[in-house]
């Protein structure tokens, strides 16, 4: 075997290895592990940094051998060139920290031309909003992503249909009723940064880099939430949710006492050719909600199923429709949408960026998580802002 074919390899069987890890992870998570477990976990993280060592050092030794090829032979160059990408599969299955080890290892210059373009900090970009995603209440709940290059990005807004009618043979044809204008948007910056010890980047591994890179697009997805859900607009941000003109509202006196408000709200968006498919509140109002009973004196919640016990789990969902939570909502403040009614707009270059000149005499690594993006919604009818008051 080469040492393409050896790195390949050793990747793949990193990627058994991460996918085990992932499982193992969720299988324990939210409870301490146990003696055996932990003996597991570490012999898992072991073996990926055993694959990541054997991965780099025949990458590396790749790029040389091919830039003596490139060297002494007439074809390479004419451009022929040995495509390791290609041999490798699809290298963007990769966990947060696998991307930012390799954007620390790009800025390095570790890697190489031979590498291909999965390890390319474009590349890194793409996946860093997919990694971001389950971060993010919002990007969750099921909303259109769309990813753009543009400063400003439209989208066509239909006002008013077109006029249909019945007519006679060969009479003239119904006109008009059309309207239509484009709504732009500007993505907007959204940014976390920190310096790391360089012994912790280069001893620890992309294992390491996991709890990182994670708490990197924490951040910057709950920056973008905030402003996704409640956004007004103002310090160099953009209009949320919740404050976009022209949606839907109903107000709730006194608090909720029954589900009837969310009959209200869902029944506005039906009469608009509209559906809900996500509800969005603050913890303390979702709490509220569970604490409502059947019936005066009866210790069963109003949100379970109808055959359950009171000590039975309730579904975080109302009258069929998913519930979300964060803590960015006003407890006063409840959100009913149509997901595929609202969109984000990410700019292209979101991802990590690293850079060792900032931290040079402190002998460490400067680490920031960059992403432009906005929310848009183009039929704000879509939405439904269930409003308490006392």
């Amino acid at each position: 075997m080469n040492h393409a074919e050896i790195a390949n390899d050793a990747m793949e069987k990193r990627e058994v290895a991460a996918n085990k890890l992932r499982k193992f992870s969720t299988q324990t998570q939210n409870r301490s592990l146990t003696p055996d477990e932990r003996k597991q976990e570490t012999a898992l993280l072991d073996e990926i940094a055993e694959y990541d060592t054997t991965t780099k050092r025949h990458i590396t030794a790749a790029a040389v051998e091919d830039e003596a090829m490139r060297v002494n032979s007439p074809l390479q160059e004419m451009g022929v060139k040995r495509d390791f990408a290609a041999t490798r599969g699809n290298v963007n299955t990769a966990t947060a920290g696998e991307l930012l080890s390799r954007s620390i290892q790009a800025a390095r210059g570790v890697t190489t031309a031979a590498t291909g373009k999965a390890f390319s900090p474009e590349e890194m970009a793409n996946k860093f909003v997919d990694l971001l995603a389950p971060q993010s209440v919002v990007m969750t709940s099921g909303v259109n992503r769309v990813q753009t290059n543009a400063e400003t990005y439209s989208f066509p807004v239909v006002r008013s249909d077109f006029t249909a009618g019945f007519i006679g043979e060969l009479d003239d044809l119904p006109t008009g009723g059309f309207g239509a204008e484009p709504l732009k948007v500007t993505p907007r910056k959204i940014a976390a940064a920190d310096m790391l010890a360089n012994e912790l980047v280069e001893d620890g591994g992309s294992a390491f880099m996991n709890p990182v890179a994670k708490s990197l697009m924490r951040s910057v997805s709950l920056g973008f939430d905030r402003e996704a859900l409640v956004g007004t607009g103002a310090n160099k941000g953009f209009v949320g949710i919740a404050n976009t003109p022209g949606i839907q509202t109903h107000e709730v006196k006194g608090g909720f006492k029954d589900l009837d408000a969310f009959v209200a709200a869902f029944g506005k968006l039906e009469a608009v050719n509209s559906k809900a498919t996500a509800v969005v509140m603050h913890p303390t109002t979702w709490a509220g909600l569970m604490a409502l009973r059947e019936t005066s004196g009866s210790l069963k919640p109003l949100l379970s199923e109808s055959a359950g016990s009171p000590t039975a789990g309730v579904q975080r969902s109302i009258l069929g429709v998913p519930v979300w939570i964060s803590s960015f909502m006003p407890n006063t403040d409840v959100l009913a949408y149509e997901a595929d009614q609202i969109f984000a707009v990410w700019r292209k270059d979101a991802g990590f960026q690293i850079s060792d000149q900032f931290g040079f005499l402190k002998d460490g690594t400067a680490v920031r998580a960059i992403a432009r993006a906005t929310i848009a919604v183009p039929n704000a009818a879509a939405v439904c802002k269930i409003t308490l008051s006392a």
